[in-house]
């Protein structure tokens, strides 16, 4: 398992030996089929009554034994049998019954192709008889049978899944060891080459027979031709077929180690589980005159494709033209025709029909041939708390996760009609997912627009959809532009983990103080992660991960000037680390202005140093960086493209190649140049190759030619005079000062802008001490009034009791 397990153990075994097979495995790994005594064991108590289901069933489908013993006996085991078993035994006597009336009517519908013994057979046999394997198929159906309706819809984890099954995957990306895959649920796996297909095996094989004669071939440049040749063959967001292998810890992320062999990937099925118009997974065999042969992982059947059905191959593909295919190359493939009496299936590879591809009858379904991938049309059988649970195909039921459901949860009813396509067939604990996603519904990638990882978003940009007590999914406007402006725009969603929050919480869901649902987040993200298959981001808000100054490849280009950490050192080149997961390689020719005969004695492991960015490929994760002295600190121009760079230019560059009368010179971004003899100095050369030799660095001017737009490179000279570098410089200092007058003119502006701002910060603020004033003032007056009205009142009881005490007085008299 090491062997293929791109980890920290393998990726030092790799550095330190430069064998091939260190670098390109072409060993196969043999997964072990999970048995029914295993499968049995993890089954829960009333899964296994299927296997007690095991009555004597007679020819009219009654499921109960003729003979008296047989019966006095079963009324025996009645009183014994629980009603759990009861209603799974009647279940199944339904199921079975059902099952005869389909095959009764197949049978019936081919009557009139059957020969006289056939006919004959048919008359004696009862048709409605099922031989060994279709019980068996039968009773494999139990557990999947729409009986029991679970309280919550099922996700899938990684302690679910196990060797052999196989789910819908997305492409991600191609390193130069493997390919990384997004499977369902946020979770990642990792394709070795090897593993791709038995024919790309083959082709790698004699690849590198080929590249073992070349003296002059190195292990990079054999890695590099591989790795290009599988880039050829995938797409971004490309939906594919996978099955699980087993567990990998690929550097620090623990991951699944995937396979998309054929033979794996089709297991369970044969010719006869395969009908006209439904998909299949294959890859290209070979390349034949009319066509291409195909194999499914199977000697009995093979399918072929003529190349004017590899038109449409791409989703986005309009023109009608041909499509090139690879050996070796995975694909997915609707079946036209089948010809049984040759075992072929002619196939077509167009994106339109392979994705509407729908499975409606339940025929030539078996546990075994179900897989993931297939489009279905399903009833909603009961809506629950977090999804869908649904019924297709007479007898088959799964769940839709609310993460997976396009509509909200309270727009579906009870038997309503639903198109879902299966995303994994879990054989050990009997549960089938599925998926209502417009991108996976259309089997195409997920537009995220312009969103990349590493982006910021700013606190409030992001919604708070859901809160669970383990993570968050939040939402936020997309960046994709619709074609009609005036429907609503469409939301992107996010997927926030609990430590990623630095919430200092346990459980989200008793946060109420600092989260609340529908209300905006207020916390500074950053995008992390792009999951093609489950349509989503993964956003992170910890302190050390914005703080981060180069978050991926994208945020490096030419001519950056970084300090790195060196990692390995070998004999032809280094490794040096400029952040976490991100990695340059500096050629040999490279690594000083001088040469270095052993790098080895010159460069420690651990050491810092200064380099600068010669080329990077954000796609291929790829950076060429320079330790050269002479390019780290020049101040010249740097020169990236051919077709604006301007006449004139002086600039650093390394000679790379040289012939008897040219010198090929390098520059950034895989830009490069050409001079010729008499362009290389004033004086007489006597021998090019010995006076310009591959590695120095050269000081060169670029110049006008009629046939340079037709050629690939610059035309370039060596010969400067003084006069170049005084119009070079002048240029140089023209832009200083234009760039200066700007800065100088954004510089006032800013001033006024900010005298403005002072102003009517000034204004304001004496507006609202007249205001204050005024209140006062109006306070003042309130209270005096306040005091006249006490007054006052104080006066009138006192009248009232100077008049009773007159009373009383004149009654006294009385």
């Amino acid at each position: 398992m090491t062997d293929f397990i791109r980890g920290k153990t393998q990726h030092k075994d790799i550095s330190e030996k430069l064998e091939d097979q260190e670098i390109v495995s072409t060993k196969r790994i043999t997964p072990k089929r999970v048995k029914n005594e295993d499968k049995d064991k993890k089954v829960n108590k009333k899964q296994k009554t299927s296997n007690q289901l095991a009555p004597i069933i007679n020819e009219e489908g009654n499921g109960i034994a003729d003979s008296d013993e047989d019966d006095d006996n079963d009324n025996d085991e009645n009183n014994k049998v629980s009603a759990e078993e009861e209603k799974d035994r009647n279940l199944f006597a339904s199921a079975y019954n059902s099952l005869k009336g389909k095959k009764k009517a197949k049978l019936v519908s081919k009557i009139d192709k059957l020969t006289p013994s056939q006919l004959k057979e048919y008359m004696n046999e009862p048709t409605t008889q099922l031989n060994k394997k279709e019980e068996a198929d039968a009773k494999k159906l139990l557990p999947f049978l729409k009986k029991n309706i679970p309280k919550s819809a099922c996700r899938l984890l990684k302690k679910d899944l196990h060797t052999g099954m196989v789910v819908l995957a997305t492409f991600e990306q191609v390193t130069e060891m493997d390919i990384t895959i997004s499977l369902p649920f946020g979770l990642k796996g990792y394709v070795k080459f090897n593993e791709i297909s038995d024919s790309f095996t083959e082709w790698m094989k004699e690849t590198l027979k080929r590249e073992d004669e070349n003296e002059k071939s190195t292990n990079f440049r054999k890695m590099k031709i591989i790795s290009d040749q599988v880039r050829k063959m995938f797409y971004k967001g490309q939906m594919l077929k996978c099955a699980i292998v087993g567990l990998t810890d690929h550097h620090t992320i623990e991951g699944l180690h995937c396979t998309l062999r054929a033979e794996l990937v089709n297991v369970g099925s044969s010719i006869d589980t395969f009908s006209e118009d439904m998909t299949i997974h294959g890859c290209i065999e070979s390349i034949q005159d009319k066509g291409y042969i195909v194999s499914f992982g199977s000697k009995d059947y093979s399918g072929f494709l003529e190349f004017s059905n590899t038109c449409y191959y791409y989703p986005d593909q309009t023109s009608d033209d041909q499509n090139q295919l690879y050996i070796g190359q995975p694909i997915e493939s609707l079946i036209k025709s089948i010809d049984k009496s040759t075992k072929t299936f002619k196939l077509t590879i167009s994106h339109p029909l392979v994705s509407r591809s729908t499975i409606k009858n339940s025929e030539t379904i078996t546990m075994e041939s179900i897989k993931a991938g297939m489009l279905v049309e399903t009833k909603v059988l009961r809506v629950l708390s977090n999804g869908l649970h649904l019924g297709f195909l007479d007898f088959f039921s799964g769940d839709i996760f609310i993460l997976h459901s396009q509509n909200p949860i309270e727009n579906y009813k009870e038997n309503q009609g639903v198109k879902a396509r299966i995303l994994f067939v879990d054989q050990v604990h009997k549960r089938i997912g599925l998926s209502t996603l417009n991108h996976v519904l259309g089997f195409k990638p997920y537009p995220f627009g312009t969103t990349k990882p590493g982006q910021y978003v700013e606190s409030g940009k992001l919604t708070i959809e859901r809160i669970e007590p383990l993570e968050m999914i939040v939402t936020t406007e997309s960046t994709v532009v619709q074609s009609n402006p005036m429907k609503a725009p469409l939301l992107l969603r996010g997927y926030i983990h609990i430590e990623e929050l630095e919430s200092g919480v346990n459980d989200l869901t008793k946060a109420s103080n600092q989260f609340k649902k529908t209300e905006p987040l207020e916390k500074r993200c950053r995008v992390k992660h792009l999951d093609h298959l489950d349509g989503m981001v993964t956003y992170t808000a910890r302190t050390r991960e914005l703080e981060k100054k180069f978050y991926s490849y994208n945020d490096l280009s030419c001519g950056m000037v970084v300090q790195g950490v060196i990692r390995y050192v070998r004999a032809d080149s280094l490794e040096v680390e400029l952040a976490t997961s991100i990695h340059g390689v500096v050629a040999r020719h490279h690594m000083a202005d001088t040469t270095i005969t052993d790098p080895l004695e010159f460069f420690k492991v651990g050491a810092t140093v200064k380099v600068r960015i010669i080329n990077v490929e954000p796609d291929k994760k790829r950076l060429q960086l320079t330790l050269k002295k002479s390019l780290i600190y020049s101040e010249y121009p740097i020169i990236t493209d051919k077709n604006t760079t301007p006449i004139g230019t002086i600039s650093h560059g390394i000679i790379t190649k040289t012939t008897r009368f040219l010198v090929f010179v390098s520059f950034y971004n895989n830009s490069f140049g050409v001079v010729e003899a008499q362009n290389l100095s004033n004086s007489k050369i006597e021998s090019v190759q010995k006076q310009f030799p591959v590695g120095r660095t050269v000081l060169a001017k670029t110049l006008f030619s009629e046939s340079s737009k037709s050629q690939p490179g610059l035309p370039l000279t060596l010969v400067i005079d003084d006069d170049d570098f005084n119009s070079q410089s002048q240029s140089n200092s023209n832009k200083k000062s234009n760039n200066n007058n700007n800065n100088n003119n954004n510089n006032s502006n800013n001033k006024k802008e900010k005298k403005k701002v002072e102003n009517k910060k000034v204004e304001e603020e004496k507006v609202e001490e007249e205001e204050e004033e005024e209140e006062k003032e109006k306070e003042k007056e309130n209270k005096e009034e306040k005091k006249q009205e006490q007054q006052k009142e104080e006066k009138k009881p006192s009248t009232k009791n100077k008049k009773i005490e007159t009373k009383s007085k004149k009654v006294n008299k009385k």
